[in-house]
């Protein structure tokens, strides 16, 4: 039995400028704001298991406002967010 070692393909993580384009990608109706839906989706391409935790989650760190909505100064505290949990970008 001939077994040879492979490398496993590295993680990368994803940058801030990544993440910012992906949550971009995911604001449905381009009002510049994501809602619980759009987030979930978002960590859901992310691959995340758990979408809809996540993305309450975001919105519980990052929503200064109340209003159920990421806008304005509140993306890069959810990009703070999303980069502390380590989504990373598989290389082939």
């Amino acid at each position: 039995m001939d077994q040879r070692w492979e490398p496993k393909p590295a993680a990368l993580p994803l940058s801030k400028g990544q993440l910012k384009a992906l949550f971009r990608r995911f604001d449905g109706d381009r009002d510049g704001r994501l809602s619980k839906s759009e987030l979930k989706k978002a960590f859901n391409e992310m691959g995340s298991r758990v979408a809809a935790f996540r993305a309450l989650g975001a919105l519980q760190h990052a929503d200064d406002n109340g209003d159920k909505l990421i806008s304005g100064d509140e993306f890069e505290d959810l990009l703070q967010y999303a980069v502390a949990l380590g989504y990373t970008i598989k290389s082939k």
